[in-house]
């Protein structure tokens, strides 16, 4: 009888080259409060981007003005989008069993996904992950700001970012991809 994994996985700090990035967008902070609106994932195998998921998420609440105006979400955006329950299912079967997953603030990401899978679907989100906000601080110590924006701008890929899911989670992938060489001096 297999076991199965009740924890959110572990938290690595290593070098990969396949690996799925994710990136939400949310009514708030709260994984206990708040609901997800938007799930954007990209994967990269041999660091090359092969796959990339955007969805959009009726939270079965308003929006907020806020989160509209961080995001460009409206209510109107999400009305007649699915609502987590059959989204969740949907971006899951994209994932495979052994996939690492990648994140800029990763245990945001990863404790709404944990959250919503114990309630929609009974059991736990537990892929291992990697944090590049934890990389940025263990990489880059004498910065004082490591939000994803930081790194986009440190490293010359944007000058703001969009906070939408698909296209963080594609500047997150870069953001990485540029780390990882220095990885080996961590």
């Amino acid at each position: 009888m297999a076991i199965q994994r009740t924890f959110k996985g572990d938290s690595l700090l290593i070098a990969v080259d396949n690996y799925v990035v994710v990136d939400l967008e949310t009514t708030g902070v709260s994984p206990a409060r708040d609901r997800i609106i938007e799930i954007g994932a990209v994967r990269v195998e041999g660091g090359n981007v092969t796959a990339e998921y955007s969805r959009l998420v009726n939270p079965g609440r308003p929006v907020g003005s806020f989160i509209t105006n961080l995001t460009g979400i409206s209510d109107e955006m999400v009305r007649t989008a699915s609502p987590i329950d059959d989204v969740l299912p949907d971006f899951l079967n994209h994932l495979r069993p052994n996939d690492t997953i990648m994140a800029h603030n990763a245990n945001f990401d990863v404790n709404f996904l944990y959250d919503n899978c114990m309630h929609v679907l009974d059991r736990p989100f537990s892929y291992d992950f990697i944090d590049t906000l934890r990389l940025s601080r263990a990489l880059f110590p004498q910065e004082r700001q490591h939000r994803l924006v930081d790194l986009i701008q440190r490293f010359g890929i944007a000058d703001e970012e969009e906070h939408r899911g698909l296209s963080d989670a594609l500047q997150t992938v870069e953001c990485y991809e540029r780390m990882k060489p220095m990885l080996a001096g961590l």
